[in-house]
């Protein structure tokens, strides 16, 4: 299907740019959501006629938008949730979650559809999410889940809050520390060993030299 862009849109193009799209991803998404139009002769005449009116909007909701962004750029955000030792939550935090602190620390209206996770957040720690703030705005924000405030801190200064973290870090103290005694207890193992040896030797050179006596003084007798 064919279409007018009445904004920007990601890998698509910019307001104004007609063109060709999946059937399902125009009636589904761009065209129920306003982000474009069908590329018909009606709608290109409209669109004509509209065009410098429609710039002027797009242009003042852009410099609304980084307005927000000067608010939310390089900024960690914490969200408290309840979870196990393990660091796994009880839950999950969702874009709806996310929308809703950013509207608490006055950043406006923000829905959940303009916040963007990389990834699930069914865990503590300090995640990286994308906020759009407008189809040509939007930047990576910080958010710290944590159980406690004094954990989100611990969290923004790097460390961990899982169990399973700080009991591989006790761990590798301890092989660390098994692998010194063994050398230890193995140099002196070896030590004894080589003076056993020498001892051994020792009385086996002095038992041959008794024999070789008794002989001599055998032979002399007769």
């Amino acid at each position: 299907m064919k279409i007018i862009l009445l904004e920007k849109v990601e890998k698509l193009g910019s307001l104004g740019d007609q063109v060709e799209v999946r059937n399902g991803y125009a009636r589904n998404y761009l065209l129920p959501t306003g982000r474009a139009l069908r590329a018909t002769d009606e709608n290109i005449k409209y669109f004509e006629e509209k065009a410098s009116d429609l710039k002027k909007k797009n242009n003042e909701d852009v410099k609304e938008a980084n307005k927000f962004l000067d608010k939310i750029i390089g900024k960690t955000f914490v969200i408290i949730r309840q979870a196990g030792e393990n660091g796994q939550l009880f839950g999950s935090v969702t874009t709806r979650d996310i929308a809703n602190i950013l509207k608490n620390n006055g950043i406006g209206q923000i829905n959940k559809n303009q916040v963007s996770l990389f990834e699930p957040i069914k865990a503590l720690g300090v995640i990286d999410v994308k906020v759009n703030l407008h189809a040509e705005v939007s930047t990576i924000i910080k958010i710290n889940v944590a159980r406690t405030e004094e954990e989100a801190e611990l969290q923004e200064k790097g460390k961990s809050m899982s169990l399973e973290d700080e009991q591989s870090d006790e761990d590798a103290l301890v092989d660390v520390f098994d692998e010194g005694v063994e050398a230890d207890v193995s140099d002196e193992i070896i030590d004894t060993v080589i003076i056993e040896s020498a001892e051994v030797v020792v009385e086996d050179n002095a038992d041959s030299s008794e024999e070789s006596n008794d002989v001599e003084d055998i032979e002399t007798k007769e």
